[in-house]
């Protein structure tokens, strides 16, 4: 069992001693907290990460989508709170190019070849190298 945080402000006069008792609430909210790793153990920065309800007694296939988050730079996420009465999946995805290639697409609206470059349009080449070969 957990407790809520109680917060309580004040400002301290000269020469003035405080003593506080402070009560704290029953909290049975839960929250989660999780790491992504790539296929190394590596922390994934920027992953989606993606929370869902899910009917104790369902097969995993009517999910109900309730929020997402982003990894950060450690590859963490943090959920909460989470009523702990509920079921919850979570689903995580990330993409991590390691190139990509020019592609030439036929611009003019017959099968034929491109004649001139002005009838194709090119997309832009973007190499990306694996950090680790």
């Amino acid at each position: 069992m957990g407790a809520r945080l109680t917060k309580y402000e004040f400002c301290p006069k000269p020469n003035e001693e405080i003593e506080a008792i402070i009560t704290i609430k029953k909290e049975c909210r839960a929250a989660i907290h999780g790491i992504v790793v790539d296929w190394k153990n590596k922390p994934v920065k920027d992953a989606v990460v993606k929370l869902f309800e899910k009917e104790k007694k369902d097969c995993g296939c009517a999910l109900k989508p309730i929020t997402h988050t982003f990894t950060d730079e450690c590859g963490q996420f943090l959920f909460g709170p989470l009523d702990h009465k509920k079921c919850y999946v979570i689903k995580a995805w990330f993409s991590h190019p390691v190139c990509s290639r020019e592609v030439v697409i036929n611009a003019n609206d017959s099968n034929e070849p491109c004649e001139t470059k002005e009838d194709c349009v090119v997309s832009n080449l973007n190499v990306f190298e694996d950090e680790e070969n």
